[in-house]
């Protein structure tokens, strides 16, 4: 090899590594720039879901207490616990994973179930995932509701947490409807709201983040 090659070789090698260094200092210059407006955006978000829930009125949520692999996070109204939302996650859909927060009142009744992330089918799973206000010729006057329905998310609302109940879809001799075409989300959904709804009636959070605040 020349020399003259190599001293090309030499001064490509270098440059290729200042363009290098260039990108790595630019990316995470960007990270840094970034992050927190995508946390204040993440935040956001999590604070409207949790108002979708029908929680009683809250001004703040609390740090995220972890209990039987589920997240836990208390509601506050003038520095006093109103509720809790519980979020969880299950790999038993019929498209992989589904994400749900479950709210609930100091009773421990469930106030509201939404579904964070799924990927279930179109017109079939994520009919039961999706609330959606559908705009007809009979309430074209109407506003949109804050809380679109969901017949097969709202079954749950009410639900006493601390009493015993048959927490399974009707196919499998439970109390709870489910979509045809969709069996599998449907299961999936009760079993995972029922799994966080169990491990928050038996984990005293409500309590246990009182005594914490004196």
């Amino acid at each position: 090899m020349k020399l003259r090659d190599q001293e090309n070789i030499v001064v490509l090698g270098v440059f290729l590594g200042v363009v290098a260094l260039i990108a790595a200092l630019v990316l995470a210059i960007m990270s840094q720039l970034t992050a927190e407006p995508i946390r204040e955006a993440a935040e956001k978000n999590r604070q409207q879901a949790f108002h979708r829930l029908l929680l009683p009125e809250f001004e703040r949520v609390g740090e995220a207490v972890s209990c039987g692999g589920f997240d836990f996070f208390p509601v506050f109204q003038s520095e006093k616990i109103v509720g809790f939302v519980g979020q969880g996650r299950t790999r038993a859909g019929y498209g992989g994973a589904i994400e749900a927060l479950v709210g609930f009142d100091r009773s421990g009744k469930i106030t509201g179930v939404q579904i964070l992330r799924h990927k279930e089918t179109p017109g079939l799973g994520a009919n039961v995932c999706e609330r959606k206000f559908q705009r007809t010729i009979f309430n074209l006057g109407e506003p949109s509701p804050a809380v679109p329905a969901n017949r097969y998310l709202d079954q749950f609302n009410g639900k006493e947490v601390f009493s015993s109940g048959n927490w399974r879809i009707s196919k499998d001799g439970g109390e709870f409807e489910y979509l045809t075409g969709a069996t599998v989300t449907s299961r999936a959904i009760t079993a995972l709201v029922n799994e966080i709804a169990t491990v928050f009636a038996g984990a005293q959070l409500i309590t246990a983040e009182e005594e914490g605040a004196k």
